[in-house]
C-alpha cells in the first residue's frame, strides 16, 4: 500500500502484457495476478472484477476463421483481415481496445489522446522484447498493407514513439544478442532497427537526430561470448547515407558506378546492346498490363500515386511472365544470371529483374536495400521526362537505352512530380563484383540461405 501512487503503471504494465502474449496460460497468471492484486488497492472492488472478468472474456475470445474480419482483441491488424504482409509471425499488441478506437475516428482528440496515454505507458514501462518489437512494427508501419500512421504526414507523435520504441528495443540483451547469435551476413537486430529509424527520421526532416542515432550506432562496442567488436566495428556503416542492415566488409562502396567501372559490371553493356528488343516486348506489355501481370510494387513505400512491377527473375528462378512477355530480353538474362554461381546470396533481393512502371505524381519516400553486396542496374526505356532518382543526396535522371549503375544500400528516393507520361525503366539487381568465396569464412549461413560447408 505504500507504494499505491505506483500502481496505476503497474496495472498498465500487467495489463499490456496481457494483451501482447499469445500463451493462454501466461494469460491466465497474469489475469489471476490482476485478480489478487487489483481489489486490495483500490475502493471499487466490483467494478475492477468486473473489468477482469471482461477482459477474460476477451483475450481468452478466438476470432471467427471464416469471415476474416472478426474483431482481434491482441492485434490492430491482423492476417486473416488480410491487412499484414508479413508472413512469418503473428502481431500482438497493447493498447488494442485505445488503438483501434482512435482509427476509427482519427479526427476524435480524445480517442487520439487515450491511445498515445496508452502507447506510452506501454513505452515507459514494458521491457518485452517481442512487445517493443510489435509496437516498433505497428506504429512504423511495418508490416501493414497501407499507411496507418504516417497517413497524415512523416513526423507525427505515432511515428516518434515508433523509433522511441525502436530505441529501446535496440538497448534490450535479447537485440543486443544478436551480435552472438548471428552472423555478419545476416540481419541483426541493432543494425536493422537503427536503419529503420534513421530512414524514419529522415523522411520526417529531423535530421539532426538522425544524425545523432547514426553516431551512437555506428560507434558502437560489443563483448560478447562469441565475438568481440571494438568501438566502430560492431556496426562499420561508412556514411550517414550509407546504412543497410547487413554489411559485408571488404566491398567498395561508391553510390553510383561510372561508365569506366563497367569492366566489372557486364550486364550494364549487356543491357544497353540489347535494348531495341526489350523497348519492343515492354511496349507490348504495357498494352496489357493485366496479361503482362504488373503488380503493386513497394505500396509502403508511398502514399498516393502508382508504382507497379512485373518480375522477370526471382529468388533464382526466371518467371513464367519472363518467359511469355520478354521471351528475347529473357534469353538474353539467362546467359548472365545468377552473375556469381555457387556463392550464396545474402537476401532474396540478391538478384532480380523487373520492368518497372511509375505514374505520374507519384513520390517514394527515402529509402534503402538490405545489403551493401546489391548493386541496382537501371535502364530507361520510355517517360522518362521529368522523373528523378535521388541517391545519397544526389539527383540523377534516365535515359532512353541508357543504363545508371548504382548501390541500392544507399539512401534513395524516386518521383515522378514532374513526369509527363508514365515512366517505364527495367532493374536488374545485381551481385557486387567484389563478392568472392572468402567473405562467407566462419558464416554457417545468410539473412536468405546455408552456406555450402566448403565456404565456411
Amino acid at each position: 500500500l505504500r507504494f499505491k501512487p505506483t500502481l496505476p503503471l503497474l496495472w498498465q504494465a500487467v495489463r499490456s502484457e496481457v494483451m501482447a502474449t499469445s500463451s493462454r496460460w501466461q494469460r491466465a497468471a497474469l489475469l489471476l495476478f490482476l485478480s489478487a492484486l487489483v481489489p486490495k488497492v483500490f475502493a471499487q472492488k466490483g467494478a475492477v472484477l468486473g473489468l477482469i472478468e471482461s477482459l477474460m472474456g476477451k483475450f481468452f475470445s478466438v476470432p471467427e476463421a471464416d469471415s476474416g474480419q472478426s474483431e482481434a482483441p491482441y492485434a490492430v491488424f491482423t492476417h486473416e483481415a488480410g491487412q499484414l504482409h508479413c508472413e512469418d509471425r503473428e502481431l500482438r499488441h497493447p493498447c488494442v481496445p485505445e488503438l483501434k478506437a482512435f482509427l476509427n475516428d482519427t479526427n476524435s482528440a480524445e480517442a487520439g489522446e487515450a491511445a498515445l496515454q496508452c502507447v506510452n505507458g506501454v513505452l515507459s514501462t514494458s521491457q518485452d522484447y517481442w512487445v517493443l518489437k510489435n509496437m516498433t512494427h505497428l506504429l512504423l508501419d511495418l508490416d501493414t498493407n497501407r499507411h496507418v500512421f504516417d497517413k497524415l504526414g512523416r513526423d507525427n507523435q505515432w511515428i516518434m514513439a515508433g523509433v522511441d520504441f525502436a530505441k529501446k528495443l535496440m538497448e534490450h540483451p535479447q537485440c543486443l544478442n544478436d551480435f552472438d547469435m548471428k552472423s555478419e551476413l545476416e540481419a541483426r537486430c541493432v543494425p536493422l532497427y537503427a536503419k529503420i529509424s534513421t530512414l524514419k527520421l529522415k523522411n520526417a526532416g529531423r535530421w539532426d537526430e538522425a544524425r545523432a542515432l547514426y553516431d551512437k550506432v555506428s560507434s558502437m562496442s560489443w563483448q560478447g561470448e562469441q565475438r568481440t567488436y571494438a568501438s566502430g566495428d560492431a556496426v562499420p556503416w561508412d556514411d550517414f547515407y550509407h546504412t543497410p542492415q547487413i554489411w559485408v566488409r571488404g566491398l567498395r562502396s561508391t553510390p553510383i558506378w561510372e561508365r569506366d567501372t563497367w569492366k566489372d559490371l557486364p550486364i550494364c553493356s549487356i543491357l544497353e546492346e540489347n535494348f531495341d528488343a526489350l523497348r519492343e516486348e515492354t511496349a507490348r506489355a504495357m498494352s496489357d498490363e493485366v496479361e503482362a501481370g504488373f503488380e503493386d510494387a513497394y505500396r509502403f513505400l508511398y502514399d498516393k500515386g502508382e508504382w507497379n512491377r512485373v518480375l522477370l527473375y526471382h529468388k533464382k528462378e526466371f518467371t513464367e511472365e519472363c518467359e511469355r512477355v520478354f521471351p528475347k530480353t529473357c534469353a538474353v538474362l539467362k546467359k548472365h544470371l545468377p552473375s556469381k554461381p555457387g556463392l550464396p546470396w545474402t537476401s532474396d533481393q540478391q538478384e532480380q529483374v523487373m520492368v518497372i512502371k511509375m505514374k505520374e505524381g507519384t513520390d517514394v519516400e527515402l529509402h534503402s536495400g538490405p545489403s551493401n553486396n546489391i548493386l541496382n542496374i537501371h535502364i530507361g526505356i520510355s517517360g522518362l521526362q521529368g522523373a528523378k532518382l535521388v541517391v545519397a543526396n544526389k539527383s540523377y535522371e534516365w535515359s532512353e537505352g541508357k543504363v545508371i549503375a548504382w548501390d541500392g544500400s544507399y539512401d534513395h528516393s524516386v518521383n515522378c512530380l514532374e513526369c509527363k507520361q508514365t515512366r517505364v525503366i527495367m532493374m536488374v539487381r545485381y551481385m557486387h563484383p567484389d563478392m568472392a568465396p572468402h567473405h562467407y569464412k566462419g558464416n554457417k549461413r545468410t539473412h536468405f540461405e546455408d552456406v555450402p560447408l566448403e565456404l565456411q
